[in-house]
């Protein structure tokens, strides 16, 4: 029986079969005189001109290229559909922000939206009114007011990240990752997960491997085609259905779990402040959502926000150790001149601090969230320039062949932070200006569809990076023989599926003195003194 993941075996026979059917459609296509004026097509296969660019590993350095190669606007194909990229800054400013009203849908994935979500991630949830009701909840709670209220959140957990280095820094992919868990179960749930080693960590992780594995491209036929979830033939072959179905009942379970437990807690009194007890008591049923959705919307909040932070943490130092000592020593002697020794950064040292934020935009440009870019799809036929663009295209913004285009940034491949060290803008505020090269990045993605969690994010690397250097030295780790392990900082240091994860790697993270372990240690624990007083915290409906 065939999975339905991958182009090869009996999978190979339906995609001919599909192709032809595709052939025929093709050609009934070409009676459009639009068509004539579609974007130039990648080489492909001989006829049917398929690339299969979709299915493969090594998208990344073929998206880079073809920004070499390619116009403004590109196309590649699977089946039937056409992949228009956008391959400039004023493209994606055209296309996804001016005329977001036909290009902010999602292309149809019947395993990773329908059958494995349920239809309930907002990632993948076509432009509607259901998705425009969940994104208005989500951006409640993520707008730039509310993202500087979280600010006692993040520091509680910044100060115990910093503590778990001491003790256990060879662990740091562990620490990184129960932070960015335990910062957002408490916006989600109130609920601080002060280990690592807890049920609620292991099924998000769990969550997020698997889901990560599911929508990397190329995985399953049935995504790269989505005509093949009604072909007959292919549905006699592949267990692709019940496969999606045996997810999507282990992560609603747990997502359910959740809900409910708060739901218990509010009953008997017990709940703890959070968005999630707010939600619950609101009208949320009055705007449509069901039991399922409401937990879904908390669920996809807690997915994306234990995921994205930890990844951007685990590459920046990366990039530090690609560097030798050049970036590092940078980093130090500013926070050296305006923190001192006898403090820790803070986020009211944000402006007063531009190397480290040139650091977090140039990690951002580095290393892009996810593998192929950023997608979008076409509900009605539109023009850009002289091309046409027809409905039922899946829109890519070329995002990482923009992100190393050496004509605007130099050796691309180097983690350099002095590209940005002039850049005053925070995402935002880029991605909103008439401009389209004040973006510095794209990794929040643009238009209707862009991250609603970047405020969040961008002040929880900030205060981490910031917080990181100026306690701790980092080299590379030594073998047995006293040598030095290089950091593989090339694309193939890429963990499998659509996320850009590192490989897990060594590095020797220790206190730069007696004095910042000194400090540190002290200001956890008058922190765990004190308390974290989540009642204080003003959390939107």
């Amino acid at each position: 029986m065939l999975n339905g993941s991958g182009p090869s075996g009996a999978g190979f026979t339906v995609i001919a079969l599909l192709l032809s059917v595709t052939l025929v459609t093709y050609y009934f296509w070409t009676l459009d005189p639009r068509r004539k004026h579609l974007p130039p097509l990648v080489p492909g296969l001989p006829l049917i001109r398929q690339t299969f660019f979709h299915a493969r590993d090594s998208q990344i350095l073929e998206a880079v290229e073809w920004k070499k190669t390619q116009g403004d606007l590109f196309r590649t194909r699977a089946g039937s559909t056409d992949y228009v990229w956008l391959n400039t800054p004023e493209a994606i400013k055209e296309i996804c922000d001016r005329r977001s009203a036909i290009y902010s849908s999602r292309m149809p994935l019947p395993m990773a939206h329908d059958t494995v979500s349920g239809g309930y991630r907002l990632v993948f949830m076509p432009y509607s009114k259901r998705w425009r009701t969940v994104r208005t909840i989500i951006h409640r709670l993520l707008t730039p007011a509310a993202a500087k209220s979280y600010a006692p959140i993040q520091e509680f957990e910044a100060k115990q990240l910093s503590v778990d280095l001491l003790d256990t820094p060879d662990e740091f992919f562990k620490h990184n990752r129960r932070y960015s868990a335990s910062l957002i179960l408490q916006v989600t749930y109130g609920r601080r997960v002060p280990v690592w080693d807890c049920e609620d960590i292991h099924q998000i992780n769990a969550i997020n491997a698997r889901f990560g594995g599911i929508r990397q491209p190329g995985r399953y036929l049935v995504d790269t085609f989505p005509r093949l979830a009604d072909n007959f033939l292919f549905n006699c072959i592949s267990n692709w259905k019940r496969e999606g179905e045996e997810h999507h009942k282990a992560d609603a379970a747990f997502w359910m779990a959740l809900w409910d437990r708060m739901r218990g807690e509010i009953n008997n009194g017990t709940a703890l402040h959070s968005f999630g007890k707010g939600f619950l008591q609101s009208d949320w049923a009055s705007k449509g959502l069901n039991e399922m959705q409401g937990a879904y919307v908390l669920g996809s909040m807690i997915e994306a926000g234990s995921e994205t932070t930890t990844m951007f943490l685990n590459n920046i130092i990366i990039g530090l150790l690609s560097r030798g000592r050049e970036v590092i020593e940078a980093a130090q002697e500013e926070l050296d001149r305006v923190i001192g020794l006898e403090r820790t950064p803070n986020f009211d040292d944000e402006e007063d601090l531009p190397y480290i934020r040139a650091m977090i935009k140039e990690a951002l440009r580095w290393r892009h969230v996810n593998k192929l870019g950023l997608t979008h799809y076409a509900t009605e036929d539109g023009w850009y320039n002289e091309y046409f663009i027809p409905k039922g295209s899946v829109i890519v913004a070329n995002v990482w062949g923009m992100h190393y285009d050496a004509e605007r940034y130099p050796k691309p491949e180097m983690y350099d932070p002095m590209r940005f060290i002039d850049h005053k803008l925070g995402s935002a505020q880029a991605a909103a200006a008439g401009d389209p090269l004040a973006r510095p990045h794209f990794s929040f993605g643009a238009g209707r569809r862009i991250c609603p969690g970047m405020h969040v994010a961008e002040r929880s690397l900030f205060l981490n990076v910031a917080r990181l250097l100026w306690a701790f030295d980092i080299r590379l780790a030594k073998d047995e023989n006293g040598r030095d392990i290089p950091v593989d900082s090339s694309f193939s240091s890429l963990s499998p599926g659509s996320m850009t994860s590192p490989k897990p790697f060594q590095c020797d993270i220790r206190p730069r003195s007696a004095q910042h372990e000194s400090v540190l240690r002290n200001e956890w624990n008058k922190a765990q003194e004190e308390g974290l007083h989540l009642e204080e915290i003003n959390f939107a409906r």
